[in-house]
């Protein structure tokens, strides 16, 4: 059984499957095409690994911050997989998931700029949360490492399944341009 992973947050889709013994990923840079590519690269990945979607035993979702469109379809595609799976869903926000990935040791800081200001996180060298996701217009009383915008799917995964699942209905989009709207 394999937990299937999407990310549609920014430009680069990645869609993986894993179990204990290994990851299977497939990444696609898509500028304005998610809905084009996402669900044919679920299916390449499945066909390509002698799977079908009854092997997949859970989804990992990445919710954002991110792009409106992008999160929408990743999202959707991943409810609905849930949905009709009968499958639980775990979900972790990008900059979450850019934290867990590194390997910086100490405390770090994941950024995601907008055109306004700044997405910000910050989490000790154990993964806990320093400072919650919040939304700044300047970041200079930060000075940690920043981390890179990449993704060790096996950390993020491993990450996610530590919360319990989300009830799959309530599934939602964190919005980089909601921020905006709010101010």
């Amino acid at each position: 059984m394999y937990t299937l992973f999407i990310d549609t947050h920014d430009e680069l889709i990645t869609v993986a499957l894993l179990n204990e013994e290994k990851v299977i990923e497939k990444t696609k840079e898509s500028l304005y095409s998610h809905a084009v590519y996402l669900m044919p690269m679920v299916e390449s990945i499945l066909k390509e690994n002698s799977l079908t979607v009854k092997d997949i035993k859970d989804i990992v979702a990445v919710n954002g911050p991110g792009s409106f469109t992008g999160l929408r379809i990743g999202l959707s595609a991943a409810k609905v997989m849930a949905y009709s799976l009968n499958v639980p869903i775990y979900l972790v926000s990008s900059l979450s998931a850019y934290l867990v990935s590194s390997d910086i040791k100490g405390n770090k800081e994941a950024v995601i700029e907008d055109n306004k200001g700044y997405y910000i996180s910050v989490f000790d060298e154990n993964n806990n949360s320093l400072v919650e996701e919040t939304y700044k217009e300047d970041i200079s009383e930060f000075n940690y490492p920043k981390v890179e915008e990449k993704l060790d799917v096996r950390k993020v995964v491993n990450y996610a399944k530590s919360f319990e699942p989300a009830k799959t209905h309530l599934v939602r989009a964190n919005y980089v341009k909601k921020i905006e709207v709010e101010k």
